[in-house]
């Protein structure tokens, strides 16, 4: 290159025009979307996120709680060896295995036999170790049996099931039902376990945090009719995947095992801790699970982001 080639160089370079610069905006679009991409998950993530650590074991489909085989107070008719539930779009299905059918186990109690009392599912950020705290708005009951002494059901008159919300409870153990009077004096009894000792309530301890350690309360006294159940036959939860022999918890039709199913749509989303007790207290379960968005939930934040995307792009 000569030098008056040089020369002609260096100045079309000086008067060449500077790059035009981003749009206004534009990096500060660039940035947002990672942001507005984390906070997208992150909403998803809170919305399936369970609401208890120690969550029931997950196989097959279904959530399991397994609890000991040999802290059922009264031997045969008063064991409760596992919870299970599993979420299918918009519809719970539950099932119980243990020694006590539906019909109860006969006893020397006011209806001539113990029943198994109702379940109760707690959405709520607190225990339930005092009787007024059952009746927190995101506390729920299931009574999925005819046969138990729940709203008053003395003589076999009041033989309502479904899902209820703003419950009262009640302790119909002693001497209603023979049963103990605390559940300190179940563990004083010698059937305090120190693993399994209320399924996915651990150990006494865990139990005692979150129920105290006083009156139990294994039935309903009072609440409002949000929708009916579906009971469910040992062929029904065998189709839908149950697997009790997988856990030596009693294999679908070889022990008493009660199922049933409930739309959730009425239910919060997210953790809970679902348990019942004998309406003796002699053996109880508990179980940590989640309610999760139907896929129509997801669908809408993938609208947002997919939304959110294209416009961030149009600044850029």
């Amino acid at each position: 290159m000569d030098n008056t080639t040089k020369r002609t160089f260096r100045k079309a370079q000086a008067t060449a025009p500077a790059a035009a610069p981003p749009p206004p905006g534009a990096g500060g679009a660039r940035r947002l979307l990672p942001a507005m991409l984390l906070s997208l998950a992150g909403i998803a993530t809170v919305a399936i996120a369970p609401g208890n650590a120690n969550a029931a074991v997950l196989y097959n489909g279904w959530n399991y709680a397994i609890d000991s085989f040999n802290d059922g107070s009264g031997g045969t008719g008063f064991e409760e060896r596992a919870l299970a539930f599993r979420q299918i779009g918009q519809t719970g299905h539950f099932a119980i295995s243990g020694d006590m059918p539906l019909t109860g186990t006969p006893y020397s109690a006011r209806n001539g036999s113990v029943a198994v009392g109702d379940l109760f599912l707690n959405f709520s950020t607190h225990n339930l170790e005092v009787q007024s705290k059952f009746t927190d708005p995101a506390v729920f009951g299931i009574r999925f049996n005819q046969h138990n002494d729940s709203f008053g059901n003395l003589s076999g008159s009041n033989t309502t099931l479904g899902l209820f919300r703003d419950i009262s409870v009640v302790d119909l153990a002693s001497p209603q039902n023979g049963g103990y009077s605390t559940l300190q004096a179940y563990y004083d009894a010698g059937f305090g376990r120190p693993q399994k000792s209320m399924g996915d309530l651990d150990t006494p301890t865990n139990v005692i945090d979150y129920l105290g350690n006083g009156d139990m309360y294994a039935n309903m006294a009072s609440g409002t009719l949000v929708s009916g159940i579906i009971a469910l036959s040992t062929v029904d939860l065998g189709n839908l995947g149950l697997d009790l022999g997988h856990f030596g918890a009693g294999a679908v039709g070889t022990a008493p095992l009660i199922g049933f199913s409930v739309d959730l749509s009425a239910l919060p989303r997210g953790g809970f801790t679902a348990h019942f007790f004998e309406e003796c207290i002699n053996d109880g379960i508990a179980l940590r699970a989640q309610v999760v968005p139907e896929p129509a939930t997801f669908a809408l934040f993938g609208i947002a982001l997919a939304g959110a995307t294209g416009r961030l792009r149009r600044k850029g």
